[in-house]
């Protein structure tokens, strides 16, 4: 579990580091002066040195990443404030390229990621259900049964492999008829199941009463509810090893270095459709679905968990991959149009070119909405951060288990 956590965190610090960098190159080349390139979140450590253009590089206490200070975040210091080398005077075009193009970083981070790990061999990282989205995925690391057997990327079509609970999330329908992890799920009313099927057998059982038959301990047991959902889901991970054979995804060179388009296409696809479920369940004002779509998020609990099972199992390429999709969306995140996010600050830069602000009430409206946005990304990283603590480790958190 330390090795997960230390490579994990090594991981995550290179990946914002270098989208932190790019902000730096592109500053520098726009004529906006670099006050501080750290390495961490503070509280600051020591200062590691100040190069010749007077930008300090410092080292602080919390690894979990890095930062880019330009000059122009003090209104009240005049002199740097309005200086000709502060980012609030830089051209409108100079602004967007320093906080938009670090989006070529990750996608450059992405593309040598994917492009070697199709070199070399992978496997899918999850199959998904077929009903857990609203179209067939396309993605290789991530793809649905239709699309792996469309594409001959999966040995026979039954696969009956044993649904084995893994984790099951708060507030979910599993969780509220006392399903644990270990169980053996066996039976949906008359239905066999097995971890192929599950989705589609409880897609047949809409607004139905259900039959749930499972085995915990060498014990058959039978619970019974109304699959009252609108999508009939139980919200629970499973183990899906066993028989089931996906062959290794494989290509040469050349179309590696093709097939990676193909791939940040079909993640930006699934991301998008994640987050559109998630603003629907937002704006629903329906507590439960909040709840639910919240509970679906993972963490860095849950990511360390998943990568701790990768690197116990020695697939050191899959765990590349799977820093090549963390990559990927940390750029889908950061771009999207949020106050305190580096989307939501090119939608401020609009607003004051169309508007003209003045660049001090341009600063304090712009300050208010990032530093409210921030304690509320905050806090709803800490929710995620405790979920997955109750989720993945079993640690009982009386509000949230």
């Amino acid at each position: 579990m330390i090795r997960a956590i230390i490579i994990w965190v090594l991981m995550f610090m290179i990946l914002v580091i270098l989208h932190e960098l790019w902000h730096f190159i592109t500053a520098r080349k726009s004529g906006v002066k670099v006050l501080e390139f750290g390495i961490g979140i503070p509280p600051k450590i020591c200062k590691l040195w100040t190069d010749k253009y007077g930008t300090e590089y410092t080292l602080n206490a919390i690894p979990l990443g890095g930062f880019c200070r330009m000059k122009w975040e003090d209104p009240s210091d005049k002199k740097d404030f309005h200086a000709k080398d502060s980012f609030i005077k830089a051209r409108f075009r100079n602004k967007i390229l320093i906080l938009a193009w670090w989006v070529l970083a990750n996608l450059i981070v992405a593309w040598i990621i994917f492009s070697t790990v199709f070199a070399i061999w992978t496997k899918p990282l999850s199959v998904l259900p077929e009903n857990a989205i609203k179209w067939e995925s396309h993605s290789l690391l991530m793809p649905t049964y239709s699309f792996l057997e469309s594409n001959w990327l999966i040995s026979g079509i039954k696969i009956d492999t044993p649904l084995i609970v893994d984790a099951v999330l708060p507030d979910s329908l599993a969780y509220s008829l006392g399903i644990q992890t270990g169980d053996i799920i066996t039976n949906i009313n008359e239905n066999s199941v097995n971890v192929r099927n599950v989705w589609s057998v409880l897609k047949e059982n809409i607004w139905e009463n259900i039959d749930i038959h499972y085995t915990r301990a060498n014990t058959k047991n039978i619970i019974s509810s109304k699959c009252g959902e609108e999508d009939c889901i139980l919200w629970l991970a499973f183990v899906t090893s066993g028989n089931l054979e996906i062959k290794e995804i494989k290509y040469k060179i050349p179309q590696a270095m093709f097939v990676w388009i193909k791939e940040i296409w079909a993640q930006f696809d699934l991301t998008f459709a994640a987050l559109w479920r998630l603003w629907s369940s937002l704006i629903s004002f329906n507590w439960s679905k909040i709840k639910k779509s919240l509970g679906s998020l993972t963490g860095p609990v849950g990511v360390v968990k998943f990568g701790e099972m990768l690197l116990s199992s020695g697939l050191r390429v899959l765990y590349l991959a799977f820093a090549g999709m963390i990559s990927l969306a940390l750029a889908i995140f950061n771009i999207l149009p949020i106050p305190a996010l580096d989307g939501g600050r090119i939608i401020w830069v609009l607003i004051q070119k169309i508007w003209w602000f003045k660049v001090e009430k341009y600063f304090v409206i712009e300050w208010y909405f990032n530093t409210v946005f921030f304690i509320l990304l905050m806090l709803l990283w800490l929710y995620i951060i405790l979920k997955d603590l109750v989720v993945f480790r079993w640690i009982n958190i009386p509000f949230l288990w």
